[in-house]
């Protein structure tokens, strides 16, 4: 892992490399969180971890969508492997120095802070450009999902650039974008043996409904007769148009 703190001294290493691999590729790892998110609120996942049923679901979800054939368990270890992304980027949010913009999703600290940050957990450097692709979902399934019953701490950057705009995100209870609604890489998994199979395959939106949100629901749309399931969203104020003076350098 002591390679990894190198990346950002030698070769660039990309995000996709540390987040996923050839067989769980972006696009099952974006259908993936979608999946979780649609057995939150088709009350399939309440709180705490997703039982088995709940993973079963997911790899033969992505089985119907053509993807790899996964075994429960790695369905079950990109979980974990989500809540390790939730846990290291929430942390560096916290960092004092380092900003993010939530606009651009771009990340910027002084040099010190960010060599603090790479040794302190290698798996940083994923995140030493850009931000997690999927952070408004995965905090929304690890703060008001996995951790429904406690009262867990405010891990947004309260020295963002757009901190009024993450205020209101504050204020709401849906916090996430489903912005792999694009056609983006995936995994696979599967459910209990007392779980439906998923009737049909899933639809996916060719545009990125999460860039620009004027409507209050999401239509996750699947073939079939089955009604299209409506997802709640939150209302969303216009955010700031540039993420100018986003960096947390001190002034030369």
């Amino acid at each position: 892992m002591n390679s990894c703190i190198m990346a950002r001294l030698g070769r660039e290493a990309t995000q996709d490399e540390f987040l996923y691999d050839d067989r769980w590729t972006k696009e099952v790892d974006n259908l993936f969180i979608d999946l979780l998110v649609e057995a939150h609120f088709s009350l399939e996942w309440r709180h705490g971890r997703p039982g088995s049923h709940v993973f079963t679901y997911c790899r033969r979800a992505l089985l119907a969508e053509d993807k790899p054939d996964f075994t429960v368990s790695e369905v079950e270890e990109r979980f974990d492997f989500l809540q390790k992304r939730f846990r290291v980027f929430s942390w560096m949010l916290r960092k004092h120095g380092l900003r993010h913009c939530v606009q651009s999703n771009v990340l910027t600290a002084p040099v010190a802070v960010w060599d603090d940050i790479f040794q302190s957990d290698p798996f940083s450097v994923a995140y030493q450009h850009f931000g997690d692709p999927r952070w408004p979902d995965i905090r929304y399934l690890f703060t008001e999902v996995y951790d429904a019953s406690a009262n867990p701490p405010d891990v947004l950057d309260q020295i963002s650039t757009n901190a009024d705009y993450v205020a209101a995100l504050n204020e709401q209870s849906y916090v996430f974008e489903l912005s792999s609604l694009t056609n983006d890489p995936l995994l696979n998994g599967s459910i209990g043996t007392n779980v439906h199979q998923p009737r049909c395959a899933r639809e996916r939106q060719d545009s990125s409904e999460g860039s620009v949100n004027t409507h209050t629901h999401v239509s996750i749309q699947r073939r079939g007769s089955r009604t299209p399931m409506r997802i709640p969203r939150p209302p969303r104020k216009p955010a700031p148009s540039s993420c100018k003076g986003s960096s947390s350098d001190p002034p030369t």
